[in-house]
């Protein structure tokens, strides 16, 4: 086995397993509540509906605090903005089901927002965090790559064009297994299409994913996304460049 096939399975195996007791924590409402700091009295906080780009409701920032509450039919993946219109900024995205979730943070800027209180939330972004990890890696490679081709070096570059091509293979596979652990959460089923691959994914992979879930989740929003994904893919991915 080679090292970065060592690798990938060590890191494979190191997914966390959700329990029953996480799973079942359904509410019959949601309650956002927001602690972010640098928000100016009155603000108005918007939280939207990212596959539908619509209003879902709205709370008035108070102290620098904020509660959005109401009820979702299903898991929805959520834009939170402060403001609207050309002065409108996200200041997170959060994969959303009837359950208490917090938004803190010590400036009002996207990347120093956290959100806490919700497994598949952070399902989605554990993988990610990990996903974006290979891919930075896999960037570095691919700028040796031009640079030995650069050169004429086509024996190296030819040898680095693999291991490029290797690695957005796992890049692949790494969602699949995400999905298949999360086969029947809203974290699982929302991956397939709030993944950056899907340049790179076939009809194939589509449906693969969409059989991995339950059937409660192959009926969902997202389950119905992905066969609209797959339904406009042919079997022909993207060249790995």
């Amino acid at each position: 086995m080679s090292l970065f096939k060592l690798i990938c399975a060590l890191t494979l195996g190191m997914i966390p397993v959700i329990s029953e007791a996480q799973r079942s924590n359904a509410a019959s409402t949601y309650k956002v509540i927001g602690n972010i700091k640098g928000l100016s009295e009155g603000t108005k906080m918007y939280l939207i509906d990212g596959g539908k780009r619509k209003v879902i409701d709205s709370a008035t920032v108070r102290s620098g605090q904020f509660v959005i509450d109401g009820s979702l039919a299903e898991t929805a993946h959520m834009y939170l903005h402060a403001g609207k219109g050309s002065s409108s900024r996200k200041l997170a995205d959060i994969l959303l089901d009837n359950r208490t979730i917090y938004v803190k943070g010590n400036k009002a800027e996207y990347d120093s927002v956290v959100v806490s209180g919700s497994d598949i939330d952070q399902q989605w972004k554990d993988w990610f965090k990990e996903d974006q990890q290979i891919g930075y890696q896999r960037f570095q490679v691919r700028k040796v790559y031009e640079a030995l081709l650069s050169k004429n070096d086509t024996i190296n570059a030819n040898a680095l064009k693999k291991v490029v091509g290797e690695m957005q293979s796992y890049r692949v596979n790494l969602l699949k297994a995400y999905v298949m652990r999360y086969h029947d959460t809203g974290g699982g089923a929302a991956l397939p299409t709030l993944c950056t691959l899907g340049d790179y994914l076939t009809k194939a992979d589509y449906l693969e994913m969409y059989n991995m879930l339950s059937p409660t989740w192959q009926k969902s929003y997202f389950g119905r996304e992905i066969l609209d994904e797959a339904s406009r893919k042919t079997n022909t991915p993207k060249v790995n460049k």
